[in-house]
């Protein structure tokens, strides 16, 4: 035992220590998966089965293990009221003008940001161990007006492998887990100002004009590409219903990206992987609380608080802490019905699922907070998630 608490101690302490020399930061890139926003962006810390290839490591040291055939999850940059529904259909077959399409399309940028993400992947997590191929994609246009709009594309392809250990001292049971990531890293690229934002006007003229091809001005944007390699490490500690738990994400080596025109990245089908700018992960800590019941599986109710970044909430004082908050909450009926709701941020998020056998399907609504403080800029979502585990 004390081996295994040597080797994520040391893991974890260098995680806090954030000795990694200050180049460009990149945030990690997870998915906005339907179980954790309808949580309010919960449910990371005390991550269990598929969830944890984006968690705790701890989660692998559950005692049953699944293997995820394959989990999609979606989801839409886009605020569902029935006036933006309304003008949506009417975008969508044909009767809104293109003055009025334009003039939808740059409302609702301004009003909430307009986008859209995807994750796919598969893997074994749990009995001590984990294995995975994950790919998360993330595209969102945002600006003042849909002149100054900027759009931001994100994509990560990771190959995870992880493994963790469940310690018994009494009626205190404890988890500490560690993966290593191989990633892949390809974002928007600005060649004029050097930022990860593509200007978004020529995007939208060209696919708002009858027989234009937004492909033509996207092929002259440029892509940052390169791989790279992280570690995570985490560890909760139980006792009866009551869990705590911390884990450090993304700690990594500085890695090189390079740039490259869509448009020859296209004709020559690779990617970029030789660049010489330097990168590094940004790595961030993490802690939170759950209670978790269940009743004879009949009604297992759960709840979660987290702090989704520790440091920023030390280095800010206690005011910060409410912007760092994800809480939810799950109730879990006949063990294949899921209700869910969670203030993210200070923003409420709701979410249902099914669980079927072997056939899994979810969905939120969600609202994120962008900005310094809750109700300062939030972004509405909508995430829907069907996966297939055995």
């Amino acid at each position: 035992m004390k081996k295994y608490i040597s080797v994520f101690l040391i893991l974890a302490l260098g995680g806090l220590a954030f000795a990694v020399p200050a180049t460009t930061e990149l945030q990690g890139l997870s998915p906005k998966t339907a179980k954790s926003m309808g949580m309010g962006g919960s449910f990371r810390v005390f991550s269990t089965g598929y969830d944890t290839f984006f968690g705790n490591p701890a989660g692998f040291a559950t005692p049953k293990g699944s293997l995820t055939i394959a989990d999609l999850a979606t989801w839409a940059y886009f605020k569902p009221t029935q006036t933006n529904i309304e003008k949506a259909q009417a975008i969508v077959d044909g009767t809104a003008s293109d003055s009025q399409t334009a003039s939808y399309v740059g409302d609702w940028i301004v009003d909430n940001g307009l986008g859209a993400g995807a994750s796919l992947g598969l893997g074994w997590a749990g009995s001590g161990f984990g294995l995975g191929l994950t790919l998360v994609t993330d595209e969102i246009a945002s600006g003042q007006s849909l002149l100054g709009a900027t759009l931001r594309s994100q994509t990560q392809a990771n190959a995870v492998a992880g493994i963790a250990f469940p310690i018994s001292l009494g009626p205190v049971n404890f988890r500490i887990g560690a993966d290593a990531r191989a990633f892949y890293r390809l974002d928007s690229y600005n060649i004029d100002n050097g930022t990860d934002q593509w200007p978004f006007s020529g995007i939208a003229t060209a696919m708002m004009t009858p027989g234009a091809d937004p492909m033509d001005t996207i092929r002259d944007l440029y892509l940052n590409g390169g791989y790279g390699f992280a570690f995570d490490a985490g560890a909760t500690v139980g006792i009866g219903p009551l869990s705590l738990g911390a884990m450090v994400r993304d700690y990594g080596l500085e890695f090189g990206m390079g740039q490259a025109k869509v448009g020859t990245l296209i004709d020559s089908m690779t990617v970029p992987t030789d660049g010489t700018t330097p990168y590094v992960m940004a790595p961030t800590v993490s802690a939170g609380a759950a209670l978790q019941f269940n009743f004879a599986n009949v009604v297992a109710p759960s709840l979660y608080a987290e702090i989704g970044d520790v440091v920023g909430v030390i280095d800010g004082g206690v005011e910060t802490a409410w912007n760092s908050l994800h809480a939810g909450a799950e109730l879990k009926l006949l063990n294949f019905i899921a209700l869910r709701a969670g203030l993210n941020k200070g923003w409420v998020s709701l979410g249902a699922g099914l669980d079927l056998i072997i056939f899994e399907v979810d969905a939120a609504l969600f609202t994120e907070e962008l900005g310094a403080i809750p109700g300062d800029s939030g972004r509405t979502g909508i995430a829907v998630q069907a996966a297939i585990r055995l």
